[in-house]
């Protein structure tokens, strides 16, 4: 399954907001590479499955059949962020 093409860089803002608000899942955090913003690092996978939520009702299953850590990289890079190795 692809990522939606309707997450756009505001949903991203909103899955930010909500990691920071709820922290991050120890099995979600990222391993070696990180969306950089505002000085905070946060795991790309996440994002996406987030950002999924505030675009589309439900949060997008991280199992790397439906998307893998490389796509979720591409895709917030084509949004304009800044992805780190960490």
């Amino acid at each position: 399954m692809p990522i939606p093409s309707n997450i756009k860089r505001e949903h991203i803002f909103q899955a930010m907001l909500k990691i920071k608000k709820d922290g991050t899942p120890t099995l979600r955090e990222a391993k070696k590479w990180a969306l950089e913003y505002e000085n905070e690092l946060y795991p790309c996978k996440l994002l996406i499955s987030l950002g999924n939520l505030y675009a589309n009702g439900s949060e997008l299953n991280p199992n790397p059949r439906n998307f893998q850590t490389y796509m979720a990289q591409n895709y917030l890079e084509n949004l304009g962020f800044k992805i780190v190795h960490i």
